[in-house]
């Protein structure tokens, strides 16, 4: 764990500006800064930071926080990672606290063995010469820093002579144990070093070239390395996913490598069949489009069938381009039809279409009957969509399953939407998208801002109006109940400038009491009210204007 000592420590150095700024362009206003929110489809500025405070706040979305919450949210880490993030750009050393239920992780292990990897593959002619049977030239190999993984003993040999402990290789996924002891997880195999998105060695890949039916192999799952969310070559396409918003994934380290070879350098590997649930956070980051560059064997299509489900129920744009001739990705380019490759990837099937289609080539339906049930099969994938993307499949799924397409839907609604109503629904986005201060009372935000930063103020408020004069309720709770600068409407206030400042008790009594009047004016429009609630709410109301 981090001492939170460290995190005050950071947190104290750190200048949010900077920080959201080396995201998004941020421009001046006042003492703040705004820009666009990344965290919604903000068309104008509706975030606001706060160098002086420390905090950013969306009025539109509320997203909020400090810089390590916006570095968690931008990036999709988790608390630890983006704390360790910040920590490294600001050059800050943490300090770790050790924890009983925390198990002890040498994080040089995989450094060393790696760095033992490289060193071995040079001796080692057989898997050099493998490796430029595949075009993998001397510049590939130390890009990607491929190594050779010699036999158990002397990998355990090496973590012998460099203090390491069984217990502690074990953790990290170095070695492996059985009934017999101890031994290494890469035996005879070329190995492929596996970054996380933060740039840390996590585990290695190993490819075998000789005869042994497991080709490739990963690191066990460990406390650091869980091959589910982790991306091959996520660490070198980073950067250049960002700049193209665009991510090719494919499916193994070799394709990973070749695309990059290539030129396509926004390409990243899965280490399983398919991508998973875990993947997700990783591709949400950025307006990203995603290309699936899957093999066009029963293998291929199937992890590209559930990837492109997977994609489309988290609202994903992207498409499927499956290599066809028998060849893989890295064969392609290693056979210098590099051009070729890139005319595939430049075409492919949108995501939908391709689920669609195949959903129902699987099924092959040939009697009516078939036909609901396939149909039933794509409205369970279809329900779950945006209307409108799902509406734009039904010229499809009529053609794919020969029904008129007015005699079924794709989306929930049950009526189709006409021009007139979709731009209703546009222009109500538009206005629920605009920043809150425009929306709220101005005179009410001031009392409540004043009330925030005088306590004198918030006494005098809450014993002589209280709750009900204010139409933001939520906001003076959160005031009154001392709220920290985690809660959004606190957050909200600290950001909203160009409020009036009280100087005295006095300014505070003379700007709370049209609020006050305009309250109790509205109360008597209630046609419930009894004849002593009438009478009660003309006597406050002429006493508050007597005051003035």
């Amino acid at each position: 764990m981090i001492s939170k000592n460290s995190i005050e420590n950071l947190k104290n150095i750190v200048d949010i500006a900077d920080v959201v700024g080396s995201y998004i362009p941020l421009k001046k206003s006042g003492a703040n800064f705004v820009c666009v929110c990344p965290f919604h489809n903000d068309k104008h500025p509706s975030m606001s930071i706060s160098p002086s405070k420390g905090i950013y706040h969306c009025f539109s979305c509320k997203a909020g926080g400090d810089a390590i919450k916006f570095v968690m949210e931008y990036e999709k880490l988790g608390y630890v990672e983006a704390i360790e993030k910040l920590a490294s750009i600001y050059n800050v050393a943490l300090e770790y606290t050790s924890s009983k239920n925390e198990p002890k992780i040498d994080k040089k292990i995989l450094e060393n063995l790696n760095l033992h990897y490289k060193m071995l593959l040079y001796k080692n002619p057989e898997a050099l010469n493998y490796l430029k049977s595949r075009s993998i030239t001397d510049a590939i190999i130390e890009k990607w820093e491929l190594g050779w993984a010699a036999g158990s003993q002397n990998t355990l040999n090496l973590l012998q002579n460099e203090n390491i402990e069984p217990k502690e290789a074990l953790e990290v996924g170095a070695i492996k144990q059985n009934e017999s002891g101890y031994y290494a997880s890469f035996i005879n195999r070329i190995t492929f070093p596996i970054y996380n998105h933060l740039g840390r060695l996590v585990g290695f890949g190993g490819r075998t070239i000789s005869d042994n039916p497991a080709k490739y192999i990963n690191s066990p799952q460990s406390q650091i390395f869980d091959k589910s969310k982790i991306f091959y070559g996520y660490d070198k396409a980073k950067s250049e996913i960002y700049r193209s918003h665009s991510i090719v994934i494919c499916e193994g380290y070799m394709d990973c490598i070749m695309l990059h070879a290539a030129g396509i350098n926004n390409a990243v590997a899965v280490l399983g069949t398919a991508l998973t649930q875990k993947h997700i956070p990783l591709i949400q980051r950025g307006d990203i489009k995603v290309t699936l560059s899957f093999d066009s064997d029963s293998a291929g299509i199937n992890a590209a069938f559930k990837s492109a489900r997977l994609l489309m129920e988290h609202q994903i744009d992207g498409k499927v381009v499956l290599i066809s001739g028998g060849k893989d990705p890295a064969e392609l380019v290693a056979s210098g039809k590099d051009m070729e490759l890139r005319d595939m990837l430049s075409g492919g099937v949108e995501l939908g279409e391709f689920y669609i289609t195949q959903l129902v080539k699987n099924l092959n339906p040939k009697t009516p009957i078939e036909i609901a049930k396939s149909l039933k099969a794509i409205q369970e994938f279809s329900f779950g969509l945006n209307p409108i993307v799902a509406d734009a499949y039904v010229p499809l799924v009529s053609t794919l399953l020969r029904i008129d397409p007015g005699s079924f839907r794709l989306s929930k609604t049950t009526k189709r939407r006409d021009n007139s109503n979709l731009a209703k629904t546009q222009t109500n986005t538009q206005i629920q998208n605009l920043p809150v201060i425009e929306k709220k009372d101005i005179a009410e935000l001031s009392i409540l801002k004043n009330m925030l930063k005088n306590p004198e103020y918030c006494q005098i408020v809450e014993q002589y109006y209280g709750v009900e004069i204010f139409k933001d309720k939520a906001t003076y709770r959160a005031v009154v109940g001392s709220q920290s600068q985690n809660n959004e409407y606190i957050r909200e206030l600290e950001l909203s400038q160009n409020l009036e400042e009280y100087k005295s008790v006095n300014e505070l009594h003379n700007a709370i009491r049209p609020l006050a009047v305009g309250y109790y004016e509205r109360l008597l429009k209630n046609k419930n009210l009894t004849i002593e609630e009438i009478i009660e709410c003309k006597k406050r109301i002429s006493m508050l204007k007597g005051k003035r």
